[in-house]
């Protein structure tokens, strides 16, 4: 067998790999004899029918059985006698396969890239530290009733209004002629809140139910539905009925029926403590992104790209699933996941220094580390941490060793950090952005 290498990069190689015709002449006579035994042909004795007729009908398969055994028998002794070592697994490309002819395939490997640290101590790094307000409470608490609002006809017909529940029949044309995928019945919209008609809002501003309305609207080039880019649609919306939002009064038996709480005070209180734990929750996320920034920009590493493509379609997934999306397809992953390209290069890059970091300074996760990590996970779960150790399964603890390893080389490099304090309100986490930060 030969191999060469081919260096495309100091993490991107590949080898060409050539099977001798022997070898590959021994592999297609033991696969024919295989299936001479195993064949039943009509007309002829099992393990008596001639070749001929047997490569004529089993071609096929015999060619992918032979072609899966060389495969499997070679790659990895090519890959060892190079001492190369895949991230993930090699793409192949396949020469074509001939009986008593040499068989060539090529490997694209792509490596473990080697980190040459360079700095990774001394950062300046800015912790906010939030101040709780009673407005911050207040905030919770409306979305709390908000969670729990009630949706009913009014009491006399009235024009629409922001927050009202809508349902309505909507038709699209375009130029002149039923367009059905931009269209539907009994289409339920909450009045003032965005949709992918622009300024629908503003069309129905007013409406009653009973009445129809039509207008046109021309859609943008770069319409995230690519089917309305760049046309203009003409739609009529009808009305068909209208409900209000009614939110529950605050008080001691709201409290006790959405809280879980004895009385308002006590709600306030577990509130004000969960905002709490939020907060710190943000902070901290805030300085890791600040600290794996500054790794990122101060220790330059080349990323295989297949890594990174990997985990942007990881993070695209999770998007979508946070959107109600629950199985993602492959066109709305390779689509949405493009957004995610920077950000899943950053953190493979941090991901592959804070290992480096953590090989350099000998940094372990402990026996106390990991009960006390335990302990925590439990107290999510409300198990006890033996019965949830028990449950888990081994690729899943694997996951929160090495996350709970990281979080210690990051402590670690905090330590190692000069940390400048910052006050902030809690009123400043009110917007939806700040929300979605903390969930990541």
């Amino acid at each position: 067998m030969k191999v060469e290498v081919e260096d495309i990069s100091a993490i991107e190689k590949k080898v060409k790999v050539e099977i001798p015709a022997e070898q590959v002449h021994d592999e297609f006579e033991l696969a024919f004899s295989e299936v001479q035994k195993e064949a039943r042909i009509k007309g002829f004795r099992q393990g008596k029918a001639p070749r001929k007729i047997l490569e004529l009908q089993f071609q096929d398969y015999i060619r992918e059985r032979v072609l899966r055994k060389l495969l499997e028998e070679t790659i990895a002794p090519a890959l060892d006698r190079k001492q190369l070592k895949p991230i993930i697994e090699p793409g192949v490309e396949l020469g074509e396969l001939k009986p008593d002819q040499p068989f060539s395939y090529t490997l694209k490997v792509e490596l473990k890239p080697v980190v040459e640290l360079k700095q990774y101590q001394g950062f300046e790094i800015e912790q906010e530290i939030y101040e709780l307000s009673e407005k911050s409470i207040d905030y919770e608490l409306e979305r709390l009733r908000e969670r729990y609002a009630v949706y009913q006809e009014p009491k006399e017909q009235r024009p629409a209004r922001d927050g009202d529940l809508l349902v309505l029949d909507l038709k699209a044309e375009l130029d002149g002629k039923p367009f059905p995928q931009a269209g539907g019945e009994n289409l339920q919209y909450t009045m003032g809140q965005e949709a992918y008609i622009p300024d629908f809002a503003k069309q129905l501003a007013g409406i009653r139910v009973g009445e129809s309305r039509t207008f046109k609207v021309k859609y943008p080039e770069d319409s995230p539905r690519k089917e309305l880019a760049g046309k203009e649609l003409t739609y009529t919306v009808a009305l068909k009925s209208l409900k209000e939002k009614i939110l529950p009064e605050l008080n001691d038996d709201f409290a006790k029926e959405f809280g879980g709480q004895e009385n308002l005070a006590a709600l306030r209180k577990k509130v004000g403590e969960d905002i709490t734990t939020y907060l710190k929750r943000l902070s901290r996320l805030k300085m890791e992104r600040a600290l794996l920034d500054k790794l990122v920009e101060q220790n330059p590493v080349e990323v295989p790209k297949s890594v990174v493509r990997r985990h942007s379609r990881e993070l695209a997934a999770n998007g979508l699933r946070g959107m109600g999306l629950k199985e993602p397809g492959e066109e709305e992953l390779e689509r949405f996941s493009s957004h995610f390209a920077e950000r899943a290069e950053k953190e493979v890059k941090a991901g592959f220094i804070l290992e480096a970091i953590i090989e350099k300074e000998k940094l372990e996760l402990g026996p106390e580390d990991e009960e006390r990590r335990f302990k925590e996970l439990a107290g999510v779960y409300q198990l006890d941490p033996s019965k949830l150790k028990d449950q888990l399964g081994e690729e899943q603890l694997k996951h929160f060793r090495a996350q709970w390893l990281e979080d210690k080389a990051l402590d670690f490099l905090f330590s190692q950090s000069k940390i400048k304090e910052k006050r902030v309100s809690s009123e400043e986490t009110h917007s939806p952005e700040q929300e979605v930060e903390a969930e990541k």
